[in-house]
Parts: C-alpha cells; sequence; structure tokens
C-alpha cells in the first residue's frame, strides 16, 4: 500500500472515532438531573408556583390549540381551587388570598412571557438594512 492510498483510511477512521466520541460523550458523563429546591417542607401540600406554572402551560396549549377553551376552563379551574385551598391552609385567612393569586400569576405570565420572548429572540438573526 502506498503513502496516497494510505491517507483516506486514516482520516476515514478518525473520523469515525471522532463521530463516535461525539455521540458517546454524553453516556459517558452520565445524566445531570436538576432538581429544583422545594418552597415547603410539606409534601402533602402542593406548591402554588408549579400550579400556577402548570395554568400557564395549560394556556399556552390552549393558544397552540392543543386545547380545547372549554378543557381549558375546566382543568385551569381545577388547579386555581388547587392553589387557593395550598394559599388558605399557608395563611389561614380568606381575606386578600384572591388578589395575591391573581398578582402571583400576573408575576408568573410576565416572567413566562419575558422567558418566551428572549429565547425566540437568540434564535432570530439580526435584521439588516438594504
Amino acid at each position: 500500500m502506498s503513502g496516497a492510498d494510505l491517507l483516506p483510511s486514516i482520516v476515514g477512521i478518525v473520523l469515525v472515532a471522532a463521530a463516535a466520541a461525539f455521540v458517546l460523550l454524553p453516556f459517558a458523563r452520565g445524566a445531570q438531573l436538576e432538581v429544583a429546591p422545594s418552597v415547603t417542607s410539606d409534601s402533602d401540600t402542593p406548591d402554588r408556583l408549579s400550579i400556577y406554572h402548570q395554568v400557564l402551560e395549560l394556556e399556552f396549549d390552549q393558544q397552540l390549540g392543543k386545547l380545547s377553551a372549554e378543557d381549558f376552563q375546566q382543568l385551569s379551574a381545577e388547579l386555581l381551587a388547587q392553589a387557593g385551598q395550598a394559599l388558605r391552609e399557608e395563611r389561614g385567612t380568606l381575606g386578600e388570598i384572591d388578589d395575591e393569586i391573581e398578582q402571583e400569576i400576573a408575576a408568573a405570565r410576565v416572567a413566562f412571557a419575558a422567558a418566551r420572548g428572549t429565547k425566540s429572540r437568540r434564535g432570530k438573526p439580526a435584521a439588516t438594512r438594504s
């Protein structure tokens, strides 16, 4: 075998090894799970923030057409009832709970919209002027 015939073989072997390393690297590192710290110490009480996040996800699914308006209303009402119950258990009074829930949902909507806006802006190329 001459040197000219050997070079393509070596390049092919290097490319196959690089592709195999690229594919197998995540398995070699192992799964790294991100565990969010729990806000509440009582495991029986649902986390209000996770419930609000579920409501926002339902809203998003409904906007995408994955969920009908009737299903959205039913599911979000159930989740908000759970959030209200969790807040009642936490606070013990009904005085300003509804206003606080609405404020927390509004803040979550703003944060969720900002996160979606930031992600979509990163992916778009900068506009060029003609």
